[in-house]
């Protein structure tokens, strides 16, 4: 629509200027055959005539003594006694020899008339022009609305496309064979994707149980070895390292478990809960280390904000993150929560960083040396707030560790 635009705007000046030209030429044939007329009745009666006094008929006659261009047209001003103001004309110069004498001779036709059949022209051309474009937009919008319906109904039914819903992922019928055939590339397309991802999630799940239960026996008949007092002190400590790596590997079956569900949102149900509350309890759990490591903690928190998540989801976040700040804290620090309507700040006394932050979210990255830090805290973390639309930040801002979750949807 805006290339016709610009090719009616030029198409539209074009027209001007070659209907002023068709026009001129119109008028000089008319004065042409006016002068043939005029030299006709001076051969005839060597004289002229006397000027009339409609401007149109005006013959002006002066004699000339140098020779100068037989014919001529152009335009002109002449004054109209009647009107009392200058009008434009057409006018052909001409040189007749009138009884061995050189005469100029001019004649006119007034363009007042032409020009306002031209400008009338233009108006209607533009007027139809206007009308078509409009016609042309309003005709484009509706079929395009009714054409593309199909197509936009498709897009928003994959963007809320739910692999975990049990409803069926139908589309609607389409005249348009194009959108037809990709309606039904889609519908295999997402069958074949929810069949795998259905074999997947049971694959995982048996896997995470049949691995939960030998890992059980061992750890269990690992404590009762333990516990025997039989053994010497090498055959101690290579069991309680067994014991220990047993654990661990118990530990991250869960957490990838954990993972897997929260990346594929099988924690559907959310209501409001309280954070104050999350974190006053989490603290009471931690008092024994808080104290241990002689560390200062600073609350400001408003003990009346709410925010909509699953219950369980909103403990793990807030536990990895407390439990984040408390580990890598330093004997003596301090750890400052803030909880407002609109974000969460937890920060915590420490070094610098020694590695790029942009990583410190990536599954099993750690700088701690313990061998309860899985590496997996964080970027529980970082799943949890993006399946809410949460934003998460960190920064190192006056020797303190910031970790900042705004409730604010991306």
């Amino acid at each position: 629509m805006a290339i016709s635009l610009f090719v009616f705007l030029i198409g539209m000046v074009a027209f001007y200027f070659m209907l002023r030209q068709q026009v001129d030429q119109n008028i000089n044939l008319e004065l042409k055959k006016r002068e043939i007329s005029l030299n006709k009745e001076f051969d005839a009666a060597h004289t002229s005539a006397k000027p009339s006094v409609n401007l149109s008929d005006t013959i002006i006659i002066t004699r000339i003594f140098h020779p100068r261009a037989n014919e001529q047209f152009s335009d002109t001003l002449l004054f109209n006694q009647e009107t009392n103001q200058y009008e434009i004309y057409r006018q052909l110069g001409f040189v007749k020899k009138i009884q061995n004498n050189d005469y100029y001779i001019q004649i006119f036709k007034a363009l007042e008339e032409t020009d306002r059949l031209i400008i009338r022209i233009v108006i209607l051309m533009n007027l139809l022009i206007i009308l078509i474009i409009l016609t042309l937009i309003i005709v484009n919008r509706h079929s395009s609305r009714q054409d593309w319906k199909v197509f936009y109904d498709t897009i928003s039914k994959i963007k809320h496309y739910d692999v975990n819903s049990h409803e069926d992922f139908a589309l609607q019928h389409s005249d348009i064979k194009e959108f037809e055939d990709l309606n039904r590339v889609l519908v295999s397309m997402t069958e074949r994707i929810k069949s795998d991802y259905l074999n997947l999630k049971e694959y995982i799940e048996n896997a995470s149980h049949e691995i939960q239960t030998p890992l059980a026996i061992i750890n269990s008949k690992m404590e009762l070895l333990l516990q025997s007092g039989d053994m010497k002190e090498k055959q101690y400590k290579t069991v309680a390292d067994a014991y220990e790596a047993s654990n661990r590997l118990s530990r991250l079956n869960k957490t990838l478990i954990l993972l897997a569900k929260i990346e594929n949102r099988q924690f559907p149900e959310s209501k409001p809960v309280n954070p104050s509350i999350m974190i006053n309890h989490q603290l009471e759990s931690l008092e024994d280390l808080i104290h241990s490591k002689k560390i200062k903690v600073v609350k400001r928190m408003d003990n009346e904000i709410t925010v909509p998540m699953n219950p369980y989801l909103a403990e793990i976040l807030l536990v990895n993150l407390i439990k984040n700040a408390l580990r890598h804290n330093i004997v003596g620090g301090e750890l400052n929560i803030e909880l407002t309507k609109e974000h969460l700040r937890i920060a915590n006394s420490g070094a610098p960083l020694q590695f790029d932050p942009k990583i410190l979210f990536k599954r099993f990255h750690t700088s701690s040396t313990t061998p309860e830090s899985l590496g997996l805290g964080l970027s529980i973390v970082e799943k949890i707030c993006t399946m809410y639309g949460f934003i998460i930040n960190y920064s190192y801002q006056n020797s303190m560790h910031v970790m900042k979750v705004d409730f604010h949807k991306t």
